[in-house]
Order: C-alpha cells, then structure tokens, then sequence
C-alpha cells in the first residue's frame, strides 16, 4: 500500500488515504482510509465495479452510499479527492468516478 496526502478529519477519526490496486486484471484503484493515530481501518472509500467505467490515471470509482455517506463530505473537503461528475452504475445506485489531486507520498 502506498500513502497518499496529508491526514484529514472524519466523523471517525484523523484518517490517512492509503492506496492500492484491486485483485484482477485490470486492477482498480483501492482506496482505504485507515485512523491516522491507531492504524485501524475507518473505511474504503473506493468500490471494485466488475463493469467499471473508462478510469484515467488518477481516478477510482468512489462508494458514496450506505456506510460510506458520513466520510463523503470529509473526503472531498481535504482537498485530496475531484468528483469529475461522472457516474457509474452499480446496482441500485451508482458510483461517483473521483480523481485524486496531488500525489503519492510513498
């Protein structure tokens, strides 16, 4: 896993983007956020479409439904995530395509 940015403020904790890549083929981005203090997991903000949409370099189908609602606002606020108003459909909802803004760390 690679970090990503700086630690910002969820409704959960100071949480840090930890980056990797989804187990298949084509290997889409994952995105966790793990507590920045403790080292736990908080959330995955991203999701792994089988049918995911044309992603540029940069870009992750990003889970802003059930248990993920309360991290979207803190997400995007940090300044580390784009919501490029595209949308894929997953099921009974659809994902929002994200484009991270900045760059890996290590």
């Amino acid at each position: 896993m690679k970090v990503f940015g700086h630690p910002f403020e969820t409704p959960f904790g100071d949480a840090v983007v930890m980056l990797a890549t989804y187990l298949r083929a084509d290997g889409p981005m994952a995105v966790f956020l793990v507590d920045s203090e403790a080292g736990d997991r908080i959330g995955v903000l991203s999701v792994n479409l089988p049918e995911s949409a044309e992603l540029a370099e940069g870009e992750f189908c990003a889970k802003t439904w059930s248990e993920n609602e309360p991290l979207v606002r803190p997400a995007l606020a940090s300044g580390l995530f784009e919501d490029t108003g595209r949308r894929v459909h997953a099921g009974f909802v659809e994902a929002q395509v994200w484009r991270l803004v900045g760059e890996v760390l290590a």
